[in-house]
């Protein structure tokens, strides 16, 4: 009905009706892609990125791996920190481990100058996990050849 509405409404200001075709070619597709990136980031190693672009934002849901030997540390911080008030659980500690180097990760090309456009407005890092963190940036209107997500002191390539 409303489709009838609109169709009858620009036919009386002189527009030609949308074709249903026309219309799909022009509206921007999202894309997903995934990159094996093995790389040691200090306290985790990164073994993959699953990388969803839209019109307006990248999604990135980075795999990684606690090494054992940090994630033994965070535990016997937690398990203090706990002061036997509850059970440390070992996956609240390796999300603590992927956490530290996540939070301060951005968008930067290939010579490491930060992609503005994208962090600014941008929410980073929106979640923590045991086996993998997640991040939102903006969209570009053209990306450089090479992407990747940095903190300053590793970095992952995600394009």
């Amino acid at each position: 009905m409303i489709a009838r509405a609109a169709q009858w409404l620009g036919n009386l200001l002189g527009k030609e009706p949308e074709r249903e075709e026309s219309a799909r070619k022009r509206a921007p597709l999202n894309t997903t892609s995934s990159l094996r990136a093995l790389t040691d980031l200090g306290e985790s190693i990164a073994a993959s990125v699953h990388v969803i672009e839209s019109p307006s934002r990248m999604f990135l849901c980075v795999a990684m791996e606690p090494k054992p030997e940090a994630l033994a540390a965070q535990v016997e911080r937690d398990r203090r920190m706990a002061a036997g008030l509850f059970q440390v659980d070992r996956t609240w500690s390796a999300a603590e481990v992927n956490r530290r180097w996540a939070k301060d990760a951005v968008l930067v090309d290939g010579q490491g100058c930060v992609l503005e456009d994208a962090v600014l407005g941008a929410r980073g890092l929106t979640d923590a996990g045991a086996k993998e963190v997640f991040f939102e940036f903006g969209a570009l209107d053209a990306y450089p050849e090479q992407v990747y997500l940095a903190n300053g002191s590793a970095r992952i390539r995600v394009r």
